[in-house]
C-alpha cells in the first residue's frame, strides 16, 4: 500500500459543493490511505471569519499533498493562490470520448487528445490592465507599421506576458505527458498552436516548444497557427495527441474541445506545478441550478481520478475512471445534460457501486 497522502478539499461556490462532496465520499469509500482536510473559503469563510480566504485555509492547502477544488466565482482568493501562489503552471485538459457520452460530433469515437495550457502568463492574471492614457509616457510605436499609439483615445489596454521560463516549463510538461501517453500506445506527437505568424511573443512560444520537443527524440513535433488549429480540431480531432498553447488560447479552445466529446459537464482538468497540483472540473459554478441536485458530477469524478494517478494510486485511478465509463455505457443513470434524468447524487451512488 502506498504511503498516506493528504488532500485539501476546496468546495468552491454556488453548485460546486454539490459535485465535490459526493466525489470525496466516493474516494473515502475506496479505502485508500488518503486523509482529507477541508478549507473553508468563499462566502462561508466571509461569514465566519470576515475573509474569503482566511489563513487557516491557506495553511490547509500548504500542508496537503494536493487539492481537489470546486469551481469558484472569482480567480482571486483561493483560486488565485492555488494557481499563482503554488505556481501550478500546466493546466492539463483531456478531451476523450467514451461510449454513452452525448457528443455533438458526427463521429466522436476515438477522439482522445489533451490540451496543455500554460496556466500563469499570457493575458492572465486579470489585472495587467489599465487606461490607455497610462501608456502615454512610453511613446509606443509599432515599428512594422511605423504607427504611434494614439494615447488620446478613450479605452483600455491589457498586457500579454510570455516568458522563456514560463513557456519552457509548460512545453516540457506537454512533452512529458506525450512521452507517458506513447508508452500507453498513443502516437507521441506534440503540436504547438500559436499566432506565430503575427505576434513575436507567439513565435517565441512556438520556437521554445520546438526546441523542447527536440530534447525528446521519441516524440514528433508539429506547429499550427492558432486559428487553423481551431479549424483542424473541429474537422480532424482524431489526429491530435498532445497540444500545447498559451494561457488564453488554451482557456478558449479546451472548452471547444470539451464540446467535441460531451460538453463541460464531462471535462476534467488538473493544474500541475513542480511541487503542488490541484484537480477538478472546468465548468463554472452553475448558480442557476444551486440546490437542485442536477449538476453533472462526471467532470469532478474524472478530475479525482487524475488526482489519484498524480498521488501514485494508479490502480485506484483506473478503477474510478472505469466506473464512470461503465455507468455511461449502461446509460440508465445519467444526468439530464447527457439525456438522462438522474440526480447528481444518484449518479455518484451509481459510480460508487461500480468501483468501490
Amino acid at each position: 500500500m502506498s504511503e498516506s497522502k493528504t488532500v485539501c478539499v476546496v468546495l468552491g461556490d454556488d453548485a460546486s459543493p454539490e459535485v465535490v462532496v459526493p466525489t470525496v465520499r466516493i474516494l473515502e469509500q475506496m479505502g485508500l490511505p488518503i486523509n482529507f482536510s477541508w478549507a473553508v473559503t468563499g462566502e462561508e469563510a466571509l461569514a465566519r471569519y470576515g475573509d474569503v480566504f482566511p489563513p487557516d485555509a491557506k495553511r490547509a492547502i500548504d500542508e496537503a499533498d494536493c487539492s481537489i477544488m470546486g469551481s469558484t466565482r472569482s480567480i482571486h482568493g483561493v483560486h488565485g493562490y492555488l494557481r499563482w501562489g503554488k505556481q501550478c503552471y500546466a493546466n492539463v485538459r483531456p478531451a476523450r470520448y467514451f461510449q454513452g457520452l452525448k457528443s455533438a460530433h458526427k463521429n466522436p469515437a476515438g477522439i482522445d487528445f489533451v490540451i496543455v495550457r500554460e496556466n500563469t502568463e499570457g493575458l492572465y492574471p486579470a489585472g495587467w490592465e489599465g487606461d490607455i492614457s497610462q501608456l502615454r509616457p512610453l511613446g509606443l510605436v509599432n515599428e512594422k507599421l511605423d504607427l504611434a499609439l494614439d494615447t488620446e483615445q478613450q479605452g483600455r489596454f491589457a498586457i500579454k506576458i510570455t516568458t522563456e521560463k514560463g513557456t519552457k516549463r509548460a512545453c516540457r510538461s506537454a512533452c512529458m505527458l506525450a512521452l507517458d501517453r506513447k508508452r500507453k500506445g498513443y502516437p507521441g506527437a506534440v503540436t504547438v498552436a500559436s499566432k506565430y505568424n503575427a505576434l513575436s511573443s507567439d513565435e517565441m512560444f512556438r520556437r521554445i516548444a520546438e526546441e523542447t520537443c527536440a530534447e525528446f527524440p521519441e516524440l514528433s513535433f508539429n506547429s499550427m497557427i492558432i486559428d487553423n488549429f481551431a479549424h483542424q480540431m473541429v474537422l480532424y480531432p482524431h489526429s491530435l495527441d498532445v497540444v500545447v498553447m498559451s494561457n488564453e488560447y488554451g482557456d478558449i479552445l479546451a472548452d471547444g474541445a470539451a464540446a467535441l466529446v460531451g460538453g463541460l459537464g464531462v471535462a476534467p482538468n488538473s493544474c500541475i506545478g513542480d511541487d503542488y497540483a490541484y484537480f477538478g472540473s472546468v465548468h463554472g459554478t452553475a448558480p442557476d441550478i444551486v440546490g437542485l441536485n442536477v449538476i453533472n458530477p462526471t467532470a469532478m469524478i474524472l478530475g479525482a481520478a487524475m488526482m489519484l494517478d498524480y498521488l501514485g494510486f494508479a490502480e485506484a485511478a483506473a478503477k474510478l475512471e472505469a466506473g464512470v465509463h461503465q455507468a455511461y455505457a449502461r446509460g440508465d443513470c445519467l444526468t439530464r445534460d447527457q439525456g438522462g434524468s438522474a440526480s447528481t447524487t444518484d449518479f455518484c451512488d451509481y459510480v460508487a457501486r461500480l468501483c468501490v
